[in-house]
């Protein structure tokens, strides 16, 4: 009998899902696959060149789950299958009843901190911020094809993925939650959480940790670690999660004072975003925290 997640952790990217990923597979009752981001849903955003190479083997993928015992909750979290167009129609295929958690980030800062990642940290972007912005605003306007080596504007647009989760599943099965929030209460929004997942579990000794913070490569070498594939699939093969978060952050990363985005950008991206904000806002009929749009959001 094949046994596929219940649960799945959508996204968005560098919205607080490592964290939330991490306390979640430490909750009696929950049950998520090592692997974090398995990808296996993503085949519009995620190819086999990607630095995180994609499980596409049916027999493997299932294999993440083959430890659940008699959890209620069984699941992954991939931060790819928001963004992808493809992803709710085909979780839904095998997974009807699945609850889905979507943390959503103000667009800005969002797509700011996934650029100090890409760039100071692992080096694949060696250009500024400003160049890099200005380069992909020319790539969209010729709808040309833009991936992982440059920025990714269009995972901060988030009304149509939204709207898309919602209308397959079902707003009873789609659990929202914002990452400003979470950082400023996260023992709140887990037990807001832990309610949506229907798991009877209190947080009496909850510490909140600080996963994934802002940091850089320690040296030109340990930015070819993050970036080799080779690498990272012998890691995940070897070490457990814990202990490749210990090495990353005692061995290859050094924490850094976090640079600021210039206001030039953010008045670009203020343009680019204030649309699609609009938009989620009607969808969600609901408040959004972010002060990057505080201007043409109602309180």
């Amino acid at each position: 009998m094949e046994v596929w997640p219940n649960f799945f952790i959508v996204g968005a990217p560098k919205a607080g899902t490592t964290s939330l990923y991490a306390y979640l597979k430490d909750i009696p009752g929950i049950f998520m696959s090592q692997r974090k981001e398995p990808h296996y849903f993503s085949c519009k955003i995620v190819s086999e060149k990607s630095a995180s190479k994609p499980i596409r083997n049916k027999k493997k993928y299932l294999k993440l789950f083959e430890k659940a015992k008699e959890e209620k909750i069984i699941g992954e979290a991939s931060v790819t299958y928001l963004a992808d167009p493809e992803a709710p129609k085909l979780i839904h295929e095998v997974a009807p009843q699945a609850r889905i958690l979507i943390s959503l980030r103000d667009p800005i800062n969002r797509l700011f901190s996934s650029y100090l990642m890409q760039g100071p940290r692992m080096g694949r972007l060696k250009l500024s911020f400003s160049e890099e912005l200005r380069i992909t605003l020319e790539q969209t306007k010729r709808n040309q094809f833009y991936d992982f080596s440059r920025l990714l504007l269009k995972f901060s647009l988030y009304s149509e993925s939204v709207k898309r989760y919602l209308d397959i599943f079902g707003k009873e099965q789609v659990k929202i939650i914002f990452f400003e929030e979470f950082i400023k209460n996260p023992k709140s929004t887990l037990m807001d959480i832990l309610n949506f997942l229907d798991i009877n579990y209190t947080l009496d000794d909850f510490k909140p940790e600080i996963h994934n913070p802002y940091s850089v490569a320690r040296s030109p070498i340990s930015q070819l670690l993050f970036r080799s594939k080779i690498t990272g699939i012998v890691a995940k093969k070897i070490f457990n999660y814990n202990f490749r978060r210990f090495l990353k952050e005692q061995v290859l990363v050094k924490k850094d004072v976090k640079p600021e985005i210039d206001e030039r950008d953010k008045e670009i991206l203020f343009n680019y975003y204030k649309d699609d904000v609009k938009k989620l806002q009607t969808i969600l009929c609901r408040p959004l925290p972010w002060q990057n749009f505080k201007k043409i959001l109602p309180p």
